[in-house]
């Protein structure tokens, strides 16, 4: 597999085409990424609750994330070890602290372990007290819970310890989501990715939106060690409040407005192959202003105008690496938070 991309910056290229489109590349990263490196899946205010669960997917792998009684937070196989049905869906209370599969009422407790299985005295040799979920590694950053299905992988916190230190203080940890925008996206998640971790686009792609306070040839990269690359947009007007987006590899997206009143913006990404996934916009602020419906509408309004602007830009490049002519072409010096992502694939694919 061809991953040469420039030892630096300035001399880099774009991915080859194939590693867009080409299944196996995805079935590579599945196994090398995604199955090894931490994902976010949640916030921390969904399972705030004793007995709260969310369940969601890790390229195609269901996933429960539990609260138990105690606070005690952990992640499991949502597949039931019966018949292999999801066992819970969505986010809200287990009710008697236990979660059931709808199938065939299998009932696990929220530490993982088989509490009842109805109808299975005749089964020679069945003990439920031994069967237990498989679990996954968890651990809360920011406000955010990451999973980990690898069980030998280094922690998450000091992988991105510098960019804690930036971020600490704007409390990102107690905004709370307060709008959600969900659009099924037919085209290769890296594209998602690149196009998000670059301003070089805004000067075409978004005039009267990023541009008009963010100018793009303003912006430059955050060279910081760790699993993360940042990107810097300044202000057009210096008074104004900065903005950081970066993506913590390897698909965590995130947005964030500096200053008084900070603002984010978590694009989750579901994958359901090389070639979609559904994107769910999470708006983030702290309270009050979380509830203000003047500031929820106009925000709201704001961030749907600018994905629209990127949807076609996103299905353009898609229909463009799909075809014979696709070119590997040179990278700006303002791509270079692309570059950084562009070297974590290489670390992780190469191997």
């Amino acid at each position: 597999m061809d991953l040469e991309i420039g030892a630096t910056a300035n001399v880099s290229s774009t991915l080859p085409p194939s590693l867009y489109t080409d299944p196996a590349v995805f079935a590579l990263e599945r196994e090398r990424i995604f199955r090894l490196q931490w994902i976010a899946v949640a916030r921390s205010e969904w399972l705030a609750a004793p007995r709260s669960y969310v369940a969601c997917d890790v390229v195609g792998d269901p996933i429960v994330v539990t609260r138990d009684d105690g606070g005690t937070l952990r992640a499991f196989s949502n597949v039931c070890l019966h018949r292999a049905c999801p066992i819970a869906s969505g986010r809200g209370a287990a009710e008697h602290g236990s979660l059931t599969c709808p199938y065939h009422r299998w009932t696990y407790g929220l530490d993982g372990r088989l509490k009842s299985a109805p109808l299975m005295d005749q089964a020679k040799g069945f003990d439920k007290s031994a069967l237990h979920l498989p679990q996954l590694r968890v651990e809360e950053w920011l406000g955010w819970v990451f999973v980990n299905m690898d069980q030998d992988a280094a922690p998450l916190a000091p992988q991105l310890a510098a960019l804690h230190d930036l971020m600490a203080p704007f409390r990102v940890n107690e905004m709370t989501v307060y709008k959600t925008l969900r659009f099924d996206s037919r085209w290769n998640w890296k594209i998602m990715v690149e196009n998000f971790m670059e301003s070089y686009h805004v000067l075409g792609v978004h005039p009267q939106t990023l541009n008009a306070n963010f100018p793009s040839a303003a912006t430059y990269w955050v060279d910081l060690p760790g699993a993360f690359s940042l990107l810097e947009n300044p202000p057009r007007d210096p008074a104004a409040a900065p903005l950081w987006v970066m993506c913590l590899f390897p698909n965590t997206i995130f947005a964030l407005t500096r200053g008084d009143t900070p603002t984010g913006f978590w694009y989750q990404m579901d994958l359901h192959g090389h070639d979609h996934f559904t994107l769910d916009i999470h708006l983030m602020a702290h309270r009050p202003l979380a509830d203000d419906p003047e500031f929820i509408e106009r925000s709201t309004g704001i961030t749907t105008a600018i994905h629209l602007e990127d949807i076609p830009m996103c299905e353009g490049v898609w229909k463009g690496v799909n075809s014979w002519y696709a070119p590997v072409g040179r990278l700006s010096h303002l791509e270079a938070a692309n570059w950084r992502f562009h070297q974590y694939l290489r670390d992780r694919l190469a191997g």
